[in-house]
């Protein structure tokens, strides 16, 4: 039995494809992505694109790579949320193809094919190309680098595999402007990995490596131009060094705030479907790494356990909870997992656990569903539920039986793309209507107001959102500003702002209102449907006229 041929995993590429696409027009988030959009704006407006900045501060959150080419493609395409994530969905291919070569280098052809639709269909991942942050150029910039790296000391001809290594030092470089040192860290780390496992010591100290630092910084100048531009050269190494690092967002070493199970339960949705099975794929490679030691099969495990376990034993010892240090590791357990499963799958027995295994994953992950769409936001078009249904149906029964395949690995990713179509098509939309940023920059850009004509109250109100919705970045105006007006303006105002312009008694009139809420950070009271309405704010469009 074929446990995935090339057309059914075409096939399953196209329906997540399609669950990407319904995502692709779906406005960022407060909050996160939001922020991110507004900062490639106010680059794009400006013109300078070495300073970073956000509700008029500097913006120290990160490197800036994901501004750069979201500018870019602002640039190119015009102010679109489609402009936004299409940086996104680039790097993603990258990383899908990075992962399938690296698969093919490590394990064989099969291996690698099931790698890239493991890694494709894992729930971090697109996630990630939903709200189009930082965590999807890390994993491309990881993946590429570390593929790079292994065909420089695999490939036999001495040309081709340097040539590999100075394109290797710009995918290193992407990884540093993606996410920081991370980026550079774990290519490293997995390529020293495959050479001390396979004892290759003429190739650990090749002399060419001592070129690698200094591609690393030819491709990363621009990186560091910006940062000398913005802190100066005193601050640019601490920077780069300290507060770009994890230690920026670390918690005190007093224990407060400090979950030491974070990075196992977040592993547990990260992973999804494939989590639970790729634990034990996880203690399996374990035995067989330790059975069949300095065995060239064994390789890839070398590879994939020993950068898994690596990095969950330097999480289980620091003080920081952040989830791309999860992400960063798809490809590394997709190509486990993907090395693993073939040989289960064949098996009858081991098919039989494996389907026991995911049975009590899909019920979770429909469990999920109906709670999201149907208690929660109630799904309020029958077709996206009758497109729903159809996808379940290719995926169970009609792509395995026509293409060929395992159908558990079909199943699971049909599982995966139906559940992230939902979420796209029917969840995010009823999330943003609390969201008053998106709400009220549509009723701007379907009245047709004049743009130049709407301003921020100064501490009355801010949306990253609302700038994106009617692409533009907003200005404030102080109530000084505001009590010199010889013309109408229109604010833009949340319900402190609001409250501010009775107190001073300005004439206006209320344009539009919407509900608000961080739909980013989703507490339960406002899940539940029975106490939604007590956790919402508001935010107003207020049209003022002069005294």
């Amino acid at each position: 039995m074929r446990v995935l041929s090339p057309r059914a995993a075409l096939a399953c590429y196209l329906m997540l494809l399609l669950a990407w696409l319904a995502g692709a027009i779906v406005p960022p988030l407060d909050g996160g992505s939001a922020g991110y959009a507004d900062i490639a704006l106010g680059i794009l407006e400006g013109g300078k694109w070495t300073q970073f900045t956000t509700q008029g501060q500097e913006y120290q959150g990160g490197p800036p790579l994901l501004f750069w080419l979201t500018a870019l493609s602002f640039e190119l395409f015009g102010v679109t949320v489609v402009a936004y994530k299409l940086p996104s969905l680039l790097f993603s291919v990258l990383a899908i193809y990075s992962t399938v070569r690296l698969g093919s280098i490590l394990y064989n052809e099969t291996v690698a094919r099931l790698a890239g639709v493991i890694l494709a269909s894992s729930f971090a991942f697109l996630f990630a190309n939903n709200t189009a942050d930082m965590d999807t150029l890390l994993i491309g910039s990881v993946a590429f680098a570390t593929c790079q790296l292994f065909i420089f000391v695999t490939d036999e001809n001495k040309f081709s595999a340097r040539a590999h290594l100075v394109v290797a030092g710009a995918g290193l470089a992407l990884g540093l402007a993606a996410r920081g040192l991370i980026g550079m860290i774990l290519p490293l780390a997995a390529v020293l990995l495959y050479l001390v496992y396979r004892l290759e010591w003429r190739r650990i100290f090749d002399p060419f490596w001592l070129l690698l630092p200094l591609f690393v910084l030819l491709f990363a100048s621009p990186l560091l131009y910006a940062y000398h531009e913005q802190f100066g050269m005193d601050d640019l190494m601490k920077f780069f060094l300290w507060l770009q690092g994890a230690e920026k967002q670390a918690n005190l070493p007093d224990g407060k705030g400090r979950d030491l199970f974070f990075y196992y339960y977040t592993y547990l949705w990260v992973f999804l479907p494939w989590s639970a099975i790729a634990l034990w794929s996880l203690v399996s490679g374990a035995l067989r790494l330790a059975n069949d030691r300095y065995w060239p099969r064994a390789q890839g495990d070398a590879v994939t356990l020993g950068v898994i376990v690596t990095v969950f034993i330097f999480l289980s010892l620091a003080w920081f909870n952040l989830t791309h240090y999860v992400s960063v590791l798809l490809p590394f357990f997709a190509l486990l997992l993907a090395g693993w499963l073939p040989a289960r799958i064949r098996h009858p027995e081991c098919l039989r656990r494996l389907w026991q295994v995911q049975y009590v994953v899909f019920a979770l992950i429909v469990d999920a569903a109906i709670v999201f769409n149907v208690w929660m936001f109630p799904l309020q078009d029958w077709v996206i539920g009758v497109v729903a249904v159809a996808l379940l149906v290719l995926g169970i029964w009609a792509i395995p039986r026509w293409f060929g395949g395992s159908r558990l690995i079909i199943v699971s990713v049909s599982m995966s793309a139906v559940f992230w179509g939902l979420t796209n098509l029917s969840l995010y939309p009823r999330l943003l209507e609390y969201q008053a940023g998106t709400a009220l920059g549509n009723v701007v850009m379907e009245q047709r107001l004049d743009k130049e004509n709407i301003y921020y109250l100064e501490g009355g109100g801010h949306a990253a959102s609302f700038d994106v919705a009617i692409r533009r970045r907003v200005q404030p105006l102080t109530l000084v500003d505001l009590a010199a007006i010889d013309k109408p303006r229109v604010l833009f105002v949340n319900a402190k702002g609001y409250e501010i312009i009775l107190e001073r008694g300005f004439l206006f009139d209320v344009l539009a209102h919407s509900p608000d809420y961080d739909i980013s950070r989703p507490g339960w009271k406002f899940l539940d449907p029975n106490t939604r309405t007590n956790e919402l704010r508001g935010a107003y469009l207020l049209q003022v006229r002069p005294q």
